[in-house]
């Protein structure tokens, strides 16, 4: 196993995760991946970017019902062996790969649990208060698009209901929960570049010799 460092991010929607990662991964000179990681994986496998969506953390459909479907509809996907399954797989191989040969921050994708036996990955959640987070999406909705308050925290609902569901389908572990990660971090608290600072000081003490 290398000696290689893995930052995993796991994330309430909206909490900017993907803030904290990219600012992380410029901090630590790291490459950053996210939806990257699809085609990423497509690219591997010789296989349309579009594939690895089916298996995405937005999934609208139960993982057990896809599975159940995929078992007896005997389609496409059941008869090349493409299955949600076989895809997570793939990915979850892609991910393998690159943690033996580079260091990284990753935001989502199971990563934390995919290198759970990896010494050298720390998982992270980031979570905020509500007011933050819709103050944030509504930051990245084009000006002609109007939405009240209660409309985008439905929205947070429902996009944290489909990772929580995809997480704990391929992880038999709880999405969110303290216990299931390294450092939970309220961004509610310190802000966006003071949570990439408390993360920098932690990784110092954890593994001093990467220093």
């Amino acid at each position: 196993m290398s000696n290689n460092l893995i930052i995993s991010i796991g994330r309430q929607f909206g909490s900017g995760g993907r803030l904290v990662g990219k600012a992380l991964a410029e901090a630590l000179g790291f490459d950053y991946y996210d939806n990257e990681l699809l085609s990423l994986a497509a690219k591997e496998y010789g296989m349309d970017p579009e594939f690895f969506k089916m298996v995405d953390e937005k999934s609208d459909k139960s993982l057990f019902l896809q599975r159940f479907e995929e078992y007896f509809s005997g389609g496409f996907w059941a008869n090349n062996g493409l299955t949600n399954d076989r895809l997570f797989q793939m990915q979850s191989d892609t991910i393998r790969r690159l943690a033996e040969e580079k260091s990284f921050v990753i935001v989502g994708r199971c990563s934390d649990y995919v290198l759970r036996d990896n010494p050298n990955c720390v998982s992270i959640f980031l979570h905020s208060t509500d007011k933050d987070r819709v103050a944030r999406l509504r930051e990245r909705m084009p000006e002609s698009e109007s939405s009240s308050d209660e409309k985008i925290i439905q929205m947070m609902r429902l996009a944290d209901k489909h990772r929580a569901n995809y997480y704990n389908f391929y992880s038999n572990k709880t999405w969110g929960q303290s216990s299931t990660y390294t450092l939970s971090i309220d961004v509610s608290a310190l802000g966006v570049q003071q949570t990439v600072e408390f993360i920098l000081h932690f990784l110092k003490m954890k593994f001093p010799e990467k220093w």
